[in-house]
């Protein structure tokens, strides 16, 4: 009987091992705010799973539940989602023949809570995750060599954006992008009330 036990829990222990669901690496993501984990998902990429370098078939798979996509060209990519109802987002990638060159996420907060918590919770992970930032007194910026698709994030608080806005882009190293203009989708996430 001892021997009947020994086997089965030796037949668990390798098919719970060999289930095929690959580990998700999340020591550094696990102490943030569950806002902050559910935009990045894992340590291992920038945003929802996505990384730099990703073939726009890759980056779609990897939307998630609350994510719509609204727009859709043969080389760009943009999602609106929501955390809840205070927190919203929206997410574009630009591709090219190697793959996503850039990401830019815009955080919506639409309470009276202030972009501030969201903008620290996010600093602290970066900075854990990738060391200290460059800070131009614009935006924070992290600059990661060691991957395929060398790239560049800037992180910043927009504190002109009522109830608070935060903006992070990501982009290849060899990609010099144009001044971000403020957008009419920054309109499309004010409370009612406004």
């Amino acid at each position: 009987m001892t021997r009947v036990l020994l086997s089965i829990f030796i037949s668990a222990v390798i098919l719970t091992g060999c289930s095929g669901d690959p580990e998700v690496n999340n020591k550094i993501l696990i102490n943030h705010s569950p806002f902050v984990q559910y935009i990045f998902q894992n340590d291992d990429s920038l945003l929802h799973g996505i990384t730099l370098g990703q073939h726009k078939s890759e980056v779609k798979k990897n939307a998630v539940a609350h994510d719509s996509l609204s727009l859709e060209e043969s080389d760009y990519v943009f999602y609106e989602g929501k955390f809840d109802p205070t927190h919203y987002y929206t997410y574009e990638c630009s591709f090219d023949s190697a793959g996503a060159y850039s990401l830019t996420l815009d955080i919506y907060l639409t309470s009276d809570e202030s972009g501030t918590g969201v903008f620290q919770d996010i600093t602290a992970y970066f900075t854990e995750k990738y060391g200290p930032a460059t800070d131009d007194g614009y935006s924070l910026t992290w600059e990661i060599k060691n991957t395929r698709r060398p790239y560049r994030i800037e992180l910043r608080e927009d504190t002109e954006y009522p109830y608070g806005k935060v903006t992070m882009d990501c982009y290849d190293l060899s990609f010099v992008p144009e001044e971000r203009e403020p957008s009419s989708q920054d309109s499309l996430f004010l409370p009612e009330s406004i």
